[in-house]
């Protein structure tokens, strides 16, 4: 960590920006696929800053530097000429469910970080960090201390505090737990149903005299003395007495010091993973995205990515390179009857459609091919009616499409070219690959395979 510098300044984030190069150095002597760099950029770019973020707050033009970084590894790879972005990096940062790929957002992980500090300093646990702030700053209430306006205080603690909406993001997400009372506001705190007893009985608030006090001072062992400057008149009657139903489960206090209980979580604490699927970027959800089909079948992780890739409809056939004015003659490389689309090329094509028949009939399904791949994802367990086989059924997509997608690149490429024939039995032989991998056991052989289609 500097010690010294100024927390907003974008000089101190030069040391992470480093970090990452010097891993991007040792990745790219390596293959990797497209699903293997995915891992990387989730598992280790996006966690190196984490340090840093959770005690200064990230600025822009670094977050930019950042992102550039993982982009271009995850769609350059090894090769330094230039790639094709396959689809926006705003999409990337979704989450699977919403169609995207759960990259970070560093700026939501950055505050998430920061709060975590704010969280810690509210807790009641004992320590000295917190005896030296308090002291230093003085306290706004009973769980969070003074904003820090003196450009000469610790730049650490003000950057956490000062950071816009943080603490009022965390009050907002907390509810709290009596102990003995004495951090608990009696009448603006949460503490006894859903609302501050303050919104839920205005008017004995108004006809309060100590407004501020706490759980503590009004409980006095055998009752609650709320302080009122007058007596209730008959008609406020029904007020008290709902009060006094509402408090009838708070009635004991305990030894214990008061806490605050975060409202996301089960067990009631702060965790930065939940808190940044409730604060990341409102995304659009797709209706009936097939994510499930798409990362949850048991097939290589760069297949799982493959199809997702295809879902998008994003994969570089000459549609996709026409759009990027390459300027081709479109013409598929199986038929050379129809222009490549991604739809016809791994749905409608009639090379593709015999490896489609191939299950089909063997099944004895009456289904009718839809126009789209997620179409085609959003059905295919339902319309298969896979049963106790259903991993086997999953995977059936994923592998007509790898062994096409491959045959046409080779047809492309290496000016290669199997007859159907060929290209059934390399599709066989790649299913059931993938069934032993993850599905049956060593028992079963091919037979046994195509004997339960």
């Amino acid at each position: 960590m500097p010690l010294g510098a100024k927390s907003k300044s974008s000089g101190i984030w030069s040391g992470v920006i480093e970090k990452c190069e010097r891993k991007l150095v040792n990745w790219k002597c390596q293959y990797l696929s497209l699903g293997g760099r995915l891992t990387l950029v989730n598992s280790v770019l996006d966690a190196l800053p984490s340090y840093m973020m959770s005690i200064f707050p990230i600025p822009a033009k670094v977050t930019k530097r950042l992102d550039a970084i993982r982009r271009n590894f995850l769609w350059k790879g090894s090769e330094d000429k230039k790639k094709y972005h396959l689809v926006k990096w705003e999409e990337l940062l979704v989450s699977k469910r919403g169609g995207g790929l759960n990259i970070r957002y560093l700026s939501t992980q950055n505050n998430n970080l920061m709060m975590k500090w704010l969280w810690k300093f509210a807790s009641p646990e004992v320590s000295l960090w917190k005896e030296v702030i308090t002291t230093k700053y003085g306290m706004e209430d009973k769980w969070m201390t003074d904003g820090v306006t003196s450009p000469y205080d610790c730049s650490v603690w003000r950057s956490i505090r000062n950071l816009r909406l943080l603490w009022l993001l965390v009050k907002d997400r907390t509810k709290c737990k009596v102990g003995n009372g004495e951090k608990v506001a009696f009448r603006n705190g949460i503490w006894c149903g859903q609302e501050t007893l303050k919104q839920a009985f205005p008017k004995l608030h108004s006809l309060s005299q100590a407004q501020e006090t706490s759980v503590a001072d009004l409980w006095t062992g055998q009752g609650w003395n709320l302080h009122l400057r007058r007596n209730l008149n008959d008609w406020e009657i029904t007020s008290i007495a709902r009060f006094h139903d509402t408090m009838a489960r708070a009635t004991n206090l305990a030894e214990e010091q008061d806490r605050l209980i975060w409202k996301g979580e089960r067990k009631g604490e702060f965790t930065v993973r939940s808190t940044y699927r409730e604060l990341r970027p409102i995304e659009e959800q797709k209706a009936g995205w097939p994510w499930r089909m798409i990362w949850r079948t048991k097939i290589p992780y760069k297949v799982n990515y493959f199809t997702w890739l295809l879902a998008k409809e994003e994969v570089l056939t000459h549609e996709n390179l026409n759009k990027r004015k390459c300027n081709l003659c479109s013409r598929c490389y199986l038929c050379e009857e129809q222009v490549e689309t991604v739809n016809h090329l791994l749905l409608h094509c009639k090379w593709t459609d015999q490896l489609w028949q191939m299950f089909i009939h063997k099944r004895e399904i009456k289904w009718t091919k839809p126009g789209r791949i997620t179409e085609v994802l959003k059905c295919w367990n339902s319309d298969g009616n896979a049963g106790k086989k259903e991993e086997r059924w999953r995977i059936v997509p994923a592998c007509i499409w790898w062994t096409i997608w491959n045959e046409r690149n080779q047809r492309c490429f290496e000016g290669k070219n199997n007859n159907i024939q060929k290209i059934k039995i390399n599709y066989l032989g790649l299913y059931y690959f993938w069934c032993k991998q993850v599905v049956i056991g060593n028992s079963e052989d091919v037979s046994n395979v195509i004997d339960w289609l």
